[in-house]
């Protein structure tokens, strides 16, 4: 199924899997429009009882090149404070929030608001011939907003202040590596790879996904002292679901489960 409502980028489900690819050549740029769209796309895989798992990618050459600095230009400090609520805070409220995987699919050149919504999926598998750059202090002589925490909780501050401050790109090699993203594979099976891991996950309960996505991000900054304590309500509140139940069935009697999501 295809939603041709869309203009910045293209939105189908195949197999339980919505494909988000953003399509707005030649660089797929990030504007208020494509930003809105984003968001319109991603809440409605998330309402689709049938999506399980959600791929980010992007045609042409690259994932994206960024935010649109030609339509920056126009902005006074006030405007562009709205933009970065618009794409910096609501995008990662409405991913954070999302109830399935998103994982982000990466080719050719991904460059600072790219990078954004890269890292703020679940994970990212890249092409041999991708790279990331985060342009912000050589191009817009300012912070490259989210990537200051982003990077420094990824790779560490001392690395992450070199590719700040450069700006320089670094490979899908190099960074994964680092621990940046979660895989690399040859371009021609990035799309094939991609989707394999995201047929993987549709296998799963989809409640015990939620569940479990849910644990991580409440867990990311959670003081150790609270860990046991939220660890133990998770599983426990999971042993006793329908999926729970249908899962250790499932096990003993050697069948495949069948999911209800409850």
């Amino acid at each position: 199924m295809t939603d041709t409502s869309f203009k910045a980028l293209n939105y189908r489900v195949i197999s339980g899997i919505a494909r988000i690819e953003l399509d707005k050549p030649p660089l797929n740029l990030i504007d208020e429009e494509s930003a809105l769209e984003y968001h319109r796309a991603l809440e409605k895989a998330d309402a689709d009882e049938s999506v399980r798992v959600v791929i980010l990618s992007g045609t042409g050459k690259g994932l994206s090149a960024g935010v649109d600095l030609k339509y920056l230009m126009q902005f006074e400090s006030m405007d562009m404070e709205k933009f970065l609520r618009l794409f910096y805070v609501e995008t990662l409220n409405i991913v954070r929030g999302l109830s399935k995987p998103i994982i982000a699919e990466v080719h050719g050149y991904a460059r600072e608001g790219a990078c954004t919504l890269a890292f703020a999926c679940d994970m990212v598998i890249a092409a041999d011939n991708a790279d990331f750059s985060y342009p912000g202090v050589p191009n817009l002589a300012g912070p490259p907003g989210m990537h200051v925490w982003f990077l420094q909780k990824l790779i560490g501050r001392m690395r992450a202040a070199e590719l700040i401050f450069t700006g320089e790109p670094i490979s899908a090699q190099e960074a994964s590596q680092l621990g940046l993203i979660t895989r690399v594979v040859p371009a021609a099976e990035l799309a094939a790879a991609t989707e394999e891991l995201a047929l993987k996950l549709c296998q799963m309960s989809p409640l015990a996904l939620k569940r479990t996505r849910d644990l991580m991000y409440e867990m990311e900054d959670m003081p150790f002292s609270e860990v046991p304590e939220a660890a133990l309500q998770a599983l426990s509140a999971a042993f006793d679901s329908e999926d729970g139940k249908e899962a250790r069935a499932a096990f003993i009697e050697k069948r495949k489960p069948i999911w209800s999501g409850k």
